[in-house]
């Protein structure tokens, strides 16, 4: 028989959620607002630990308070994990269903406390009600959150479903009536030890997935351009010559587009900067849609951006730049925002080259070639193949 008691593993496991708990509430003050459940993840092991406290003064309170106070907190508990991850994932918190499904299981493990007294069948009522809101957890993750931590919580929510299970119907034939929950049994502490491990991986788990949140925000405004949204110009060079080495190896070819907003220092003089800064987002928008998947845009300096197509030749580019052109525009003149055109130089990889610095020069002087014709228009550089002169 184990000679762990079964009071001092709660205790233990109690303080132990207690400083995951406080842990979470502190990294939350220094997480941008963008990553949202902080707060009720660190509510969650704190109300756990809360019920440990009513469990280890088994029988110095009353058992309703054991029976009805620690497990409904505990339930709460497992509640909020599940409303962290939601408001995590941007889904919408479910607590009136939850809250209605957390009364309905105490009020009857108030019937088989008082009116039928069976400690087997509250064990049954309590296991598949946390059960029930581990299996909606992990179907959450599954369907909204990707990496590591997620994939950790949902393997311990798993697991933590079965043995709830196992438990509860176990009960019906381990136990008798009268039992209690420090009544010493191996299969009693292997159920306490496990579902104490799950709050702690728990609570380790999502602090890693916000954690792995905050590096993937860091990660997009090291390579996005805030203003725009576009790649910034290290991030887009860097695919450049990863097109420019695949060209070199394969000799897939790419394409580049050289696009520039018509008349911006005037917009910037008449309109002001800010009006400035919603044009340019508001082209960038208009190009990265009319762009394909495939497709990178990257904000080049000022007014000025390029986009990088792969496995794209000459003719398909010209007709990718069409595109950009008509769509920009279209954006319709409002009262604080006037007409947006752009001008596109358009230039694909072709034999000799070595370096995406050619490529990208031959973009460039056919971005001037736009301009100068006009603006609000395509044009390739003279040295581009014949058909389209």
């Amino acid at each position: 028989m184990p000679a762990l008691d079964l009071r001092s593993l709660s205790a233990m496991s109690g303080l132990m959620a207690v400083v995951l708990g406080l842990v979470l509430f502190g990294v939350r003050a220094n997480f941008p607002e963008s990553i949202r459940g902080l707060r009720l993840w660190g509510l969650a092991p704190l109300l756990c630990a809360s019920s440990t406290v009513l469990f280890v003064l088994h029988g110095v309170l009353p058992a309703w308070s054991l029976v009805l106070g620690g497990n409904g907190l505990l339930m709460a508990g497992f509640a909020c994990f599940l409303f962290g991850s939601q408001r995590f994932a941007g889904v919408p918190v479910s607590w009136r269903p939850w809250g209605a499904v957390i009364a309905i299981a105490l009020s009857l493990m108030a019937v088989f406390l008082w009116g039928l007294p069976d400690y087997r069948v509250r064990v049954l009522i309590f296991t598949s009600t946390l059960a029930l809101i581990c299996v909606f957890h992990v179907r959450l993750l599954l369907r909204h959150c990707r990496g590591f931590a997620s994939r950790l919580i949902v393997g311990v929510l798993s697991a933590q479903a079965l043995i709830l299970l196992a438990r509860g119907v176990s009960s019906l034939w381990l136990d008798s009536p009268t039992s209690d929950r420090f009544a010493p049994s191996l299969v009693q502490t292997a159920y306490l030890a496990a579902f104490s491990f799950a709050v702690l991986l728990v609570s380790v788990g999502v602090l890693l997935m916000a954690s792995e949140r905050l590096r993937s925000e860091f990660e997009h405004l090291a390579t996005h351009d805030g203003l725009t949204g576009a790649f910034t110009r290290r991030a887009a060079l860097q695919m450049a010559d990863a097109e420019m080495q695949r060209w070199l190896r394969q000799q897939q070819p790419f394409a580049v587009l050289m696009l520039d907003a018509d008349h911006f220092k005037q917009i910037n003089d008449v309109y002001g900067h800010l009006v400035g800064d919603t044009v340019l987002h508001d082209i960038a928008a208009q190009v990265i849609g009319a762009l394909r998947a495939s497709d990178r845009l990257g904000r080049f300096g000022g007014e000025e951006f390029v986009a990088v197509l792969p496995a794209t030749d000459l003719a398909a580019a010209v007709a990718v730049a069409e595109r950009v052109v008509a769509s920009v525009r279209s954006l319709p003149v409002l009262p604080d925002r006037p007409r947006c055109t752009v001008s596109v130089g358009v230039a694909a990889v072709q034999a000799g080259d070595a370096r995406f610095d050619q490529v990208l020069g031959r973009a460039d002087a056919a971005l001037y070639l736009a301009k100068n014709r006009g603006r609000d228009q395509v044009a390739i550089h003279a040295s581009a193949a014949p058909v389209f002169e």
